[in-house]
């Protein structure tokens, strides 16, 4: 039997290499193929000095795969699980068989097409591509549109619309009912403050309408699950 050094008991870990591609030998070709003698060379000749950071990112340490993924179980351990009775725009739903199983656990549908996109957006656009088609052959229409990711995006997509329709008038109010879901509130919020946009949130049925609101968003049914006619207000 032989003898083999301690270092042979240590851990190894791979996670990097099985995340970043390229390996040093790669690495050198390609930096080779245009003209650079590392990496660091390659980034003063394309990243302009201004807007690179004068000193290190002041972080920890790495972490093998298995601390990581035990620090980040521990975290997650600390949510609180709670059962909402109203939904607030989140509602379980029962999903058909054949959707269930051709679409959303089809890997070809949720899977990144390329290794450095973690996310689905080339299997999302297929889907809502096959959407709109779908309403197109239904409705008999030329055109039909797709939903943005979530509730609360779309308002505030709805409101940059508005906001770039009235660019040439002065109008930078836009009131928000407060019964709206506090997730769409937040974003609407936060996508007005670089625009300089003023968000007024209060009851949608003394909502401060003048020749200075951008628009108005209401809540259909209300975040409680309280419904009400707002035919008045719209018109």
């Amino acid at each position: 039997m032989s003898n083999l050094p301690l270092s042979a008991l240590e851990q190894r870990d791979e996670f990097i290499a099985r995340h970043i591609g390229p390996d040093a030998a790669e690495t050198a070709a390609m930096l080779a193929a245009v003209g650079a003698a590392s990496l660091d060379e390659l980034i003063g000749q394309t990243v302009p000095a201004a807007i690179r950071l004068a000193q290190p990112l002041q972080l920890a340490g790495p972490m093998r795969e298995h601390e990581a993924l035990a620090k980040l179980k521990a975290i997650a351990a600390k949510n609180i699980v709670r059962k909402s009775l109203i939904g607030m725009g989140y509602y379980d739903t029962l999903t058909p068989k054949v959707i269930l199983r051709n679409l959303l656990e089809n890997p070809g549908w949720y899977t990144a097409y390329t290794p450095y996109q973690a996310e689905i957006a080339q299997g999302r656009l297929e889907a809502l591509l096959n959407y709109q088609q779908m309403v197109i052959d239904l409705t008999g229409m030329e055109l039909a549109n797709a939903s943005l990711l979530d509730e609360a995006t779309a308002a505030a997509e709805a409101m940059m619309m508005a906001h770039r329709l009235k660019a040439s008038e002065p109008r930078s109010r836009f009131l928000v009912a407060r019964d709206a879901h506090p997730q769409t509130i937040e974003v609407v919020c936060t996508r007005a403050r670089p625009l300089g946009l003023d968000v007024v949130v209060g009851d949608p049925a003394n909502l401060p309408l003048d020749g200075g609101t951008l628009g108005v968003l209401l809540q259909y049914p209300a975040t409680d699950g309280g419904i009400r006619n707002d035919r008045a207000l719209v018109e």
